[in-house]
């Protein structure tokens, strides 16, 4: 994740109004990501975030931990990349649909 990306993130979460603690774990849940996909931003698919996220699922990772992961890939996504997805939709966990090769 590119500085700049990363400072609209940062300021995309002060206009919202989240907390000092609620905006460092979605950072690191952010940075955890992109360390671990190695994907530029602009290059990410709904299908990228959703096989990160049932990668997840499948490591057994506690509910909250989990819900953490993907409240702050929708933030992320939703606010700063301006990506209207599906995938943050939903309510419960991802599926783990044939859409994705």
């Amino acid at each position: 994740m590119t500085n700049t990306i990363k400072d609209q993130f940062i300021a995309d979460m002060q206009l919202a109004g989240l907390v000092s603690g609620t905006q460092a774990r979605y950072l690191g849940c952010v940075n955890v990501f992109f360390k671990e996909t190695w994907l530029a931003p602009q290059a990410v698919t709904e299908c990228d975030v959703q096989q990160f996220l049932i990668a997840l699922r499948d490591k057994d990772m506690a509910r909250e931990t989990f819900r953490g992961y993907r409240f702050a890939l929708a933030f992320f996504f939703e606010h700063t990349m301006q990506r209207d997805w599906s995938l943050f939709k939903k309510k419960s966990r991802p599926p783990q649909s044939a859409a994705c090769p």
